[in-house]
This record gives C-alpha cells, sequence and structure tokens, in this order.
C-alpha cells in the first residue's frame, strides 16, 4: 500500500506563518483567533471531508481518492490514496480513535472505507453503483451507532445505519423530502448530533430543517421549513452546528458566494424563536459552507474566508476553506489545494511555540 509523509508547499506555508509570528513582539500577549497553516498538499487535492476528536486527532479526506490524518494536532500528516478509490472524493470522514477511521466517498459509485490500523488495511464495507445516489455527510451517536445521509431517492433522503462502528451498513427509511429538495457535501456538516436531536438541513427549491430524537434507529423524522437561501440548485442550507442552547444554521448561494442574503439563521431553544440579535450581528455574512465552535466563538467558513464571532463578526483569514472541526481542544480547518489549517487562541509564547514546532518537524 502506498503511504507517504507529504512535505509538497510546507515551505510556502512557513513562510507565510513565521511572517505572521515575527510580527508579535510581548511573549504574554494574548493572540487570536487567528489561522495557523498547517500543511498544502497538490494543487488538485480538495479536502471537504474534516473531522477531529482526543484532542489531537485529525482526519482528512478529499478528492482523487486521497485520505489523511494526524495524531498530533496537525504538526505531523500521513497521507495515502485509498486502494481500489482513486477517483472517489472523499468528502465525509470520521476518526473513532487514533486508529480507527471511517471515509464516505461522495458520488457513484459511492464507497464505505474503513481502517482500523491508521490505514496499513483498508475494508470496503459498503457499495452503491447507483448513479443517482450521492452520499453528503456522516456522524455517529456512540461508538456502535452511526448514520450516513445522501441525496433524496424515489421522494426519501437515503439513510444508513450501522450498529458496529462503521463495519456495517443497512439502509434505513430516510426523511420524506419535497420535489427538488436537495442537500450539500460542502463540508459534511448538513447532518449532525445535537441537543439530543439528530438533524439534516436541506436546500435547492426548499431550506428545510429535518429533525429525530431518535438517535438510536434514526426514525420519526420531523420537517420544519427555514428562512434561508432557496429556490435555486445552488441555494440553501448548507451545515449547522448545535452550540448549547442555539442552532446555527448557515449557507447562502454558492454561485454567488459574496452575497450575504439568506445565509445565516439562528435559533434559540430557550425561547423557541430565532435570536435576532445574535442574527444582526451576522448580517454582513457571506456564502458559508461550514460552521462550528470551540465554547468560546462560533467560527464560518466558506470560499472567502474563515470568520468569528465574539460580540461582532470578523474576518480571521481570506483564504478559502471547505471545512471546520472541533477536536476538544482545537478548531481546525480545510480546504482546497490540499489546505489543512489550525485556528489558534493563546498567547504569544504559545504561538512562538507552536511556530517553532513545525518549522523543525521532521
Amino acid at each position: 500500500m502506498s503511504k507517504r509523509i507529504y512535505w509538497a508547499g510546507a515551505f510556502s506555508v512557513l513562510i507565510l506563518a513565521l511572517a505572521f509570528w515575527k510580527s508579535y513582539s510581548s511573549s504574554d500577549e494574548y493572540i487570536g483567533p487567528v489561522q495557523v497553516a498547517l500543511f498544502e498538499g497538490e494543487p488538485d487535492w480538495s479536502f471537504r471531508g474534516l473531522h477531529a476528536t482526543q484532542d489531537s486527532v485529525v482526519v482528512v479526506g478529499g478528492s482523487d481518492g486521497v485520505f489523511g490524518f494526524s495524531l498530533d494536532a496537525g504538526i505531523h500528516w500521513i497521507f495515502q490514496k485509498i486502494p481500489g478509490a482513486g477517483k472517489s472524493q472523499f468528502r465525509s470522514v470520521w476518526a473513532h480513535d487514533d486508529s480507527k477511521f471511517v471515509a464516505v466517498s461522495a458520488g457513484a459509485p459511492s464507497y464505505i472505507y474503513v481502517t482500523e490500523d491508521r490505514g496499513h488495511q483498508w475494508t470496503r464495507v459498503f457499495t452503491d453503483t447507483a448513479q443517482s445516489t450521492f452520499l453528503d455527510g456522516i456522524v455517529f451517536v456512540n461508538d456502535s451507532i452511526g448514520f450516513i445521509y445522501g441525496d433524496p431517492i424515489n421522494g426519501r433522503f437515503k439513510l444508513l445505519r450501522t450498529a458496529d462502528g462503521g463495519m456495517s451498513w443497512n439502509e434505513i427509511e430516510g426523511p420524506e423530502a419535497i420535489d427538488g429538495e436537495a442537500s450539500f457535501a460542502a463540508s459534511g456538516s448538513a447532518i449532525t448530533v445535537g441537543n439530543n436531536f439528530m438533524s439534516i438541513v436541506t436546500g435547492g427549491t426548499v431550506s428545510r430543517l429535518h429533525l429525530t430524537m431518535d438517535l438510536r434507529d434514526g426514525t420519526g423524522w420531523e420537517a420544519s421549513y427555514i428562512e434561508m437561501a432557496q429556490g435555486l440548485p445552488s441555494q440553501g442550507a448548507f451545515a449547522h452546528y448545535w452550540d448549547q442552547e442555539k442552532l446555527f444554521i448557515v449557507g447562502g448561494d454558492y454561485m454567488a458566494d459574496t452575497d450575504t442574503t439568506g445565509t445565516i439563521l439562528v435559533a434559540d431553544l430557550a425561547t423557541g424563536q430565532d435570536d435576532k440579535e445574535t442574527m444582526k450581528q451576522l448580517a454582513g455574512l457571506p456564502y458559508t459552507s461550514d460552521v462550528s465552535g470551540d465554547g468560546e466563538y462560533v467560527y464560518f467558513t466558506g470560499t472567502t474566508g474563515v470568520r468569528y464571532l465574539d460580540s461582532a463578526l470578523h474576518v480571521v483569514d481570506t483564504t478559502a476553506m471547505h471545512s471546520l472541526a472541533y477536536s476538544g481542544k482545537y478548531v481546525f480547518c480545510s480546504g482546497p489545494k490540499g489546505r489543512v489549517g489550525r485556528i489558534f487562541t493563546g498567547t504569544k509564547a504559545e504561538l512562538d511555540a507552536l511556530m517553532s514546532e513545525l518549522k523543525n518537524r521532521k
């Protein structure tokens, strides 16, 4: 099996990072959030699949069958092309721990692969050759039970379930879809779990939020309309994030990525109403493909870069990124050209230590 540690583009990444690093003087000065470049790969790699766990375990998936992982919060990486999947786009990935990973390809033919030994051996555990199948996202409720969903077929969103940690998958009845309603695999975050719900957001002819409280069997879905961009195949809700008692839904129109119309909805579960104050703070948000948080800030990303929200919306970096993931300690981002970054918050001394580690890695 072909497996290599890639440093392509790492030198140019470090030049930019070091220029930023040297612009600060006080070692105890608090810095952030700022985006630190961790890796840049081949020009044709596009990393939409991203998941992080256990503070420092990060996995990415992308075009051309590429899968990568880091076990030290993005300092060192191992990338490979999964055998037999050279044409696959792994837009949905998952790390159970530092050894067992799941990779899901988006378009036809659709495959699901599992490794239990950090990619030394991959097992194809699911195949669907139907041209109508397009898998959009993956989520696990616990170590055993997980779900993968895809675009509608015959009036229902495709829904797969596993009860053995991803080693086998069975198709079950998914949420009902309206004609022309679809979903997006722009970041893999159109499906998620939070506040005792499993949820899916959609777009196309209509933007809707699908919810179920049945986290074991994935039944009992209910849908509600949401006021997001909708009506065209390029419009809708692309991702969402449960932040305690608030639900952030993001999207817009990826064909008009600077348009700020219909890009954000924030619901307050405590009141059952839209959080108009927070939505006002986010009024300038352009098309957004993913949203995540670290307990202090909420982060947004898309083709125009990464932003964060405290009492106002701020630009972190204007480099295009597709996806965000929180490991429990760090927020990571991934995007075009094999880019992977980490959002840094901390002191100048801590940033110095991180940049030194990146510079001296082998």
